[in-house]
């Protein structure tokens, strides 16, 4: 009995004492494993899209009033005239409209075609004030231009960084043109009650171009944003006029109004794609 006793108290002996000794297990490492995040997935560009837009426009419009006919008799008046009358009618507003589009990925390239269409409030109005001539009448001349719309269609081509874009376009550009523009004396000291006017006016739509560019990020698969500037010119508007008052040969005082738009636009979109 001692000797069995003996026997498993060494055996116990050679299975602990090793284990002590050895103390504890090293940790291997392939207990606990941290997994790295995987990054979001290159969104595909390819696809129609429709969005809306909210922008802000910078119109310059050069106007120009040449006088002829009978004014050529009276060179010093026509030219205070003409070099009086308003000749910057810049005016600025806001624009608001829908676009819709398709784009084509090939590798990172993008290439796509848009069109867009928005309303604008831009429009303003100049005048004179009182212009004297060497006849002694004084005469005052009023230029007003707005335009209500404006649509642009073309190509685009853009270079992926994952979910940016940043894309420059070119194409066409249409818009309303109206321009305004009379002058009259308002008192005279050369001819006792003499009264003089000449006005008129034209409205057109107009064919022009634009080149511009943007940026746009695309916020999920289907939801992009993005922000864009054009330069667009389309074109001039003119008409001619005869005057008339009280005088009978009021009609052989004749004059060309002119009048040229060009539009500094920057505007941001947020669009979806199927």
């Amino acid at each position: 009995m001692k000797r069995l006793f003996a026997l498993t108290v060494s055996f116990g002996a050679v299975l602990v004492i090793p284990a002590l000794l050895a103390g504890p297990e090293p940790f291997s490492g392939k207990e606990m494993k941290q997994v790295a995040p995987v990054p979001p997935a290159c969104p595909d560009w390819s696809g129609f899209y429709i969005g809306g837009f909210g922008g802000y426009k910078f119109s310059t419009v050069d106007s120009n009033l040449d006088l002829n006919g009978l004014w050529t008799r009276f060179p010093e008046g026509r030219d205070a005239i003409e070099s009086r009358a308003p000749r910057d009618v810049d005016n600025s507003g806001g624009e608001a409209g829908g676009l819709v589009g398709y784009n084509y990925q090939w590798r990172r390239w993008v290439f796509g075609l848009e069109g867009d269409a928005g309303y604008l409030w831009a429009r303003d109005s100049r005048d004179s004030g009182i212009i004297a001539v060497d006849s002694g009448d004084g005469y005052d001349v009023h230029t007003s231009f707005k335009t209500r719309y404006l649509a642009t269609f073309g190509p685009r081509v853009g270079y992926t960084f994952c979910r940016w874009m940043p894309y420059i376009t070119g194409g066409l550009a249409v818009g309303d043109l109206d321009y305004r523009q009379h002058f009259s004396n308002i008192f005279s000291r050369s001819i006792v009650g003499f009264t003089f006017h000449d006005e008129g006016s034209e409205q057109q739509t107009n064919v022009g171009w634009m080149v511009g560019g943007g940026l746009e990020y695309a916020l999920t698969d289907h939801w992009h944003i993005r922000g864009q500037y054009q330069y667009i010119d389309l074109g001039s508007v003119d008409f001619n006029t005869a005057g008339f008052g009280n005088i009978s040969f009021d009609p052989a005082f004749t004059a060309h109004h002119e009048a040229s738009l060009r539009e500094h636009n920057a505007s941001f979109a947020i669009t979806y794609k199927f």
